[in-house]
């Protein structure tokens, strides 16, 4: 059999190099494409993401203020996808300038209480503690559009919730902005036992919110303490802005932390709507049937009852007792100088302050509108001056040695300052005098106001050498903290708080 031989031509043997190399061109091609539009995508992904949490933080918030931004013009509590110009909260934050989400080709969907999230601590007062936004939109694709990929959707949850939380700082002080917003000056020293694992929180920005001075004393802070300074081993310290570093006169323990920069933390009692004002009459009369509970070991003293005090509520010179329940004082203040007060203990517990008292401090005709220094409530504050030796109970606490924290309308509160005043210095142990206060101390404008107009906010000034070694129960929410002279604050606290607190937060 003869074979023939094939003849290939000359101008056929480079075809093979051409087809590898245009294979190797389209691989290039597309890696490349995957790099630059992999690249593009994942931009995209975290800036949805970001638009998602943020969207779902300012929902979720404007549900915790109840404000009318909430849900826009959709059914409350309702999932609804976002339109153009749509004045939910959430939509608006999505579609923002900073977040550039236009909703004109993207979709924004938020759904309140999403089914199948699973998460711990979830607030029981309200009816949406959950709200999930979800951004998605189309990006189109480059160099992959080569081989085949026209473009991909992106798509990013964010889920946040209102939480039911032990409030966690003792001494919180409010200001967002204030230098020497926590200031501490001559042999002034701060010492807590027990409570929780904060123990001071210093909100404002300042680099200079906090410079040290005094003394702090957190060894003995913390839950691992019943609060009788016996088994704690330290609590953390914290300051939004500066002194960042512990400037050598805060004693944290074997546990407790120095934090700065420390995230701010809501005032835990942002929520606590003021007492009505009363119709009755708050008035004062030589005591009868209630003597034994005279304060000081007296066998007699003035006996006020509570409601409305028009005028003030001075007790200058006075051996005074307080029966439980709301004190509504207007215009003047309440202050103390020279003075012994107590509290009944004979007298029967009061529906909303139990054996406690609220000492509400207000005006006659309260401000409406934006708080400013030239529109605030010009209130009298508190004052308690030399020789004053006065026992307080706050709302809600039955004992002087409560075992359970004190609960809904007033949480313990004792002194409860107009949110609406005008700036001003409440003085708290003038010269030798002293109290001792079982009940949360909350003097402080709101944020609101602050932000807008810094100047206006409440100090509260303890002042003097007054006495030391006070247990003290409760909370210290002032916007700011001023200590001078020799006086020492001592707090004794439940390792769990007073108050479970409302507090937004990001959970996905």
């Amino acid at each position: 059999m003869v074979r023939i031989p094939v003849r290939k031509e000359k101008r056929e043997s480079g075809q093979a190099i051409l087809l590898v190399v245009l294979a190797m061109s389209l691989f290039m091609l597309g890696a490349l494409g995957f790099i630059i539009d992999g690249s593009h995508l994942y931009a995209q992904r975290t800036m949805a993401q970001a638009a998602a949490d943020a969207a779902a933080q300012a929902g979720m918030m404007s549900i915790f203020d109840n404000t009318a931004g909430a849900w826009g013009a959709h059914t409350v509590g309702a999932s609804f996808t976002c339109g153009t110009g749509d004045a939910a909260a959430a939509c608006k934050y999505a579609q923002s300038t900073a977040n550039g989400f236009s909703l004109a080709g993207d979709v924004v969907t938020v759904t309140p209480n999403p089914a199948g999230v699973a998460v711990t601590g979830l607030s029981t007062a309200d009816s949406v503690n959950l709200l999930e936004v979800s951004v998605s939109r189309k990006v189109n694709t480059t160099l992959m559009n080569l081989i085949g990929s026209s473009g991909a959707t992106i798509r990013a949850v964010g889920i946040a919730a209102i939480l039911q939380i032990v409030n966690p700082t003792p001494i919180l002080i409010t200001h967002p902005t204030l230098s020497g917003a926590l200031s501490m000056n001559g042999s002034t020293s701060i010492a807590i036992c027990g409570g929780p694992t904060q123990s001071i929180e210093v909100n404002s920005s300042s680099a200079t919110a906090f410079g040290g001075g005094g003394t702090i004393d957190l060894s003995h802070a913390g839950p691992l303490d019943p609060g009788n300074c016996t088994t704690g081993t330290g609590a953390n310290f914290g300051v939004f802005g500066g002194d960042h570093t512990n400037p050598g006169s805060v004693t944290l323990g074997t546990t407790g932390k120095y934090l700065s920069p420390s995230s701010p933390i809501q005032d835990p009692l942002a929520g606590v709507a003021p007492p009505a004002k009363p119709t009755i009459q708050g008035a004062a009369a030589t005591c009868t049937a209630h003597c034994a509970s005279c304060p000081g070991g007296a066998t007699t003293c003035l006996e006020y009852t509570p409601g409305l005090y028009a005028t003030g509520l001075n007790l200058k010179g006075q051996t005074a007792m307080l029966d439980p329940g709301v004190y509504y004082i207007e215009d003047d203040g309440f202050s103390t100088k020279i003075s012994t007060v107590g509290m009944c203990a004979q007298c029967p517990a009061d529906p909303t302050t139990a054996n406690g008292v609220l000492l509400y401090d207000t005006v006659t005709t309260p401000k409406t509108g934006t708080i400013t220094a030239a529109n605030c409530d010009a209130t009298g504050g508190f004052t308690i001056d030399t020789n004053s030796n006065d026992v307080f109970m706050g709302a809600g606490v039955s004992s002087a040695t409560p075992t359970a924290a004190p609960a809904a309308p007033y949480y313990g509160i004792a002194f409860f300052e107009d949110r609406n005043a005008c700036a001003q210095t409440h003085t708290l142990g003038q010269g030798n005098g002293c109290f001792s206060i079982v009940g949360t101390i909350y003097i402080t404008n709101t944020l609101a106001t602050m932000l807008a107009s810094p100047a206006v906010y409440q100090t509260v000034d303890y002042h003097g050498t007054p006495c030391t070694g006070v247990q003290n129960f409760g909370e210290i929410i002032v916007s700011a903290l001023s200590m001078q002279g020799n006086v020492s604050i001592t707090m004794g606290l439940f390792p769990s708080g007073f108050l479970k607190i409302r507090q937004v937060a990001l959970v996905d």
